[in-house]
C-alpha cells in the first residue's frame, strides 16, 4: 500500500521559527514533526511513501532520508513551482495505486490510519476524509455529514455565522486513485478548496470519520509549544530529563518538561510547562515557564522567559524578560531587556 505526504509548504504562520527550516521539521518532544505521521503511516502498514517537497527541500531530505529508520522505502518529488495539495498528488499519479492515503506533513499526526482505511473499503468509498473536532473551526474545512457518515456539506474556513459542524478537516484521506483526474495540470489546485466541491457537486461517495489518536496543529508557534507540552505528556507522563542533560539539584521543575541531552540547567531555576532541547545553556536563577527552548540557546543569570519560544542559538544576556515573543535565530537580546508580545527575525 502506497501513500503520499505533502510537505511542500513554507510555514509561513510559523515566521520566524520557519526561516531556515521547513515545518514538517519541527521539534516536538524529541522527534521531528513529520515523524509523527510517517509513524502512523508505517504503523498501519504503508511502507511505500511519496514525499512532496519544495520549500528548503534539501533539508527536509537530509533529515528524513531514504526511510530506512521508519522500516519504510521513501521516494521525494519535488516543487519548483508549488501545484497545491492536490496538484502535487496528481503529479506522481504513475506511482500510485488504485487507493491511495494522503497525509499532511505539517501537521501532528499520532492517530490510527488502519481504522480509516478499513472504512473507506467498507463504504466502497470514493474519498474517505479523516475527521477532528475543534473548538474554533474559523481556520480549518467544516464538514457536515449524515447519518451513515455520508459527507453532504463542506465549507473551508468558515466566517464565525457560516459554522454549522465544529467536525474539521484532519488533511488526511484516503482516496481512490480515479478522482484525481478532475485536476488540472496547469494550475495550482487544492484538495480542500478545489478538488472536494468539485466531487461533492458530481455525487462521488465521500465519506467522513473521526480518527482516534493524538492529532495537532501546529500553525502558529504557540501551537508549536504546546504540541511539545501535550505529547510530552502523552510519550513521557509528563517528565523527560535526557540521561546527557545536567540539572543542578537546586532546580525547580513542574511537568510537563522535557529537558534534552547536553543541556545545562543551574541553581535556582524554575522549569515549567516547557521543552528544553539540546546544547543549551542556562544560567543560575532563571525562570521557563511555558516555554520551547530550541538548540544551542544561552539564557544569563536572572533571565525570565514566559509563553515564548526562542530559536537556535538565541542568547539572552542576565535580567531580561521575554514574554509571549518568538525569537528568531541567532538574536542577541541584551541585558536587562524587557520584551513583550515581540517577534523578532533571526539573523543569518
Amino acid at each position: 500500500m502506497k501513500a503520499v505526504i505533502l510537505a511542500g509548504g513554507e510555514g509561513t504562520r510559523l515566521r520566524p521559527l520557519t526561516e531556515k527550516r521547513p515545518k514538517p521539521l519541527m521539534p516536538v518532544a524529541g522527534k521531528l514533526c513529520v515523524d509523527y505521521v510517517l509513524h502512523s503511516l508505517v504503523s498501519a502498514g504503508f511502507r511505500e511513501i511519496i514525499i512532496t517537497t519544495g520549500y528548503l527541500s534539501d533539508k527536509l531530505i537530509k533529515a528524513i532520508g531514504s526511510g530506512a529508520k521508519h522500516n519504510a522505502s521513501i521516494l521525494y518529488s519535488f516543487e519548483d513551482v508549488p501545484a497545491g495539495t492536490a496538484g502535487a498528488v496528481k503529479k506522481v499519479l504513475a506511482y500510485l495505486d488504485d487507493t491511495v492515503i494522503v497525509a499532511s506533513g505539517d501537521v501532528l499526526a499520532d492517530v490510527n490510519l488502519s481504522e480509516i482505511y478499513a472504512y473507506h473499503e467498507e463504504k466502497k468509498a470514493d474519498v474517505t476524509m479523516a475527521l477532528t473536532t475543534a473548538e474554533n473551526p474559523t481556520e480549518f474545512g467544516i464538514v457536515g455529514l449524515d447519518e451513515n457518515g455520508k459527507i453532504v456539506r463542506f465549507l473551508e474556513k468558515p466566517k464565525p455565522e457560516q459554522v454549522f459542524s465544529n467536525l474539521i478537516n484532519a488533511g488526511i484521506y484516503v482516496l481512490k486513485r480515479d478522482v484525481l483526474k478532475h485536476v488540472p495540470d496547469d494550475r495550482p489546485f487544492d484538495f480542500s478548496k478545489n478538488l472536494f466541491p468539485i466531487l461533492l457537486e458530481k455525487g462521488y461517495r465521500m465519506y467522513g470519520k473521526v480518527i482516534s489518536g493524538t492529532w495537532l496543529d501546529v500553525g502558529r508557534p504557540l501551537d508549536l509549544l504546546k504540541a511539545n507540552l501535550v505529547m510530552t505528556e502523552k510519550m513521557f507522563g509528563g517528565r523527560f530529563v535526557a540521561g546527557g542533560a545536567h540539572l543542578h539539584p537546586g532546580v525547580s521543575l513542574k511537568e510537563p518538561v522535557y529537558v534534552d541531552t547536553g543541556t545545562r540547567i543551574m541553581n535556582g531555576c524554575r522549569v515549567e510547562n516547557a521543552c528544553v532541547y539540546d546544547g543549551v545553556h542556562v544560567e543560575e536563577n532563571c525562570t521557563l515557564e511555558g516555554a520551547l527552548i530550541l538548540h544551542g540557546v544561552r539564557i544569563g543569570r536572572g533571565s525570565q522567559i514566559k509563553n515564548s519560544i526562542l530559536s537556535d542559538k538565541c542568547v539572552i544576556e542576565e535580567n531580561a524578560v521575554v514574554e509571549d515573543s518568538i525569537i528568531g535565530e541567532n538574536v542577541i537580546i541584551k541585558r536587562n531587556s524587557v520584551l513583550k508580545g515581540a517577534m523578532i527575525a533571526g539573523i543569518y
